[in-house]
């Protein structure tokens, strides 16, 4: 493998920690969330970052070397500290607007103890705007679109499943907030876009 297939995986791994932070959301609310809707979620979000990924690819290739690194730089930068403002609750008031945890309550109105397919393909478009972003923004590896797809949906099904198996763990006892890992693994890789 080379390092853009590595910086790829880790990408993909980095932005789906926001499907395992709804799935410990869910969890921790003992939510039931059906095979079916974790797969839309999963296949919804990893259609829109491989989609992105291959605009990104045509995008990336009209603007020069220098100015491709800068842009790729300030979008994961930008969203490195978004993620940091996510994952540490004491930046943001309870009930914030812009975070996982919220976005995630106000989506599953209709049966709180289910998450209909409705709201998981709803939770999976406001899961993705991190996505295309970044899709756009890196580009893709030489990897055929279907391995893209199905590296990239793989991955979110994954970390939403262990959100989901978290979270049921955490709601009968408690721990530490390791969701900003994720926000410094994202500021890291910014920095690697420089170089």
């Amino acid at each position: 493998m080379t390092l853009s297939t590595y910086f790829f995986l880790l990408l993909v791994v980095v932005l789906s920690m926001d499907a395992f932070a709804a799935g410990l959301s869910y969890g921790i609310e003992k939510v039931r969330v059906s095979f079916v809707s974790v797969f839309i979620i999963a296949l919804l979000s990893g259609s829109m970052l491989t989609l992105s990924q291959l605009v990104g690819n045509v995008f990336l290739c009209l603007i020069p070397d220098h100015l491709t690194k800068g842009i790729s730089f300030s979008i994961l930068f930008l969203l490195s500290l978004y993620k940091f403002y996510d994952a540490l609750p004491q930046l943001h008031k309870k009930d914030a607007g812009l975070t996982t945890r919220t976005i995630s309550r106000k989506i599953n109105k209709e049966d709180k103890a289910v998450l209909s397919c409705r709201e998981a393909a709803l939770l999976a478009f406001a899961l993705s705007v991190d996505n295309i972003s970044a899709g756009l923004c890196t580009g893709t590896v030489s990897l055929p679109p279907i391995i893209l797809l199905l590296v990239t949906t793989a991955i979110h099904f994954l970390a939403i499943r262990l959100g989901l198996f978290t979270g049921c763990l955490l709601s009968r006892r408690s721990s530490h907030n390791f969701a900003w890992l994720g926000a410094a693994i994202l500021m890291l890789l910014s920095f690697v876009r420089i170089f």
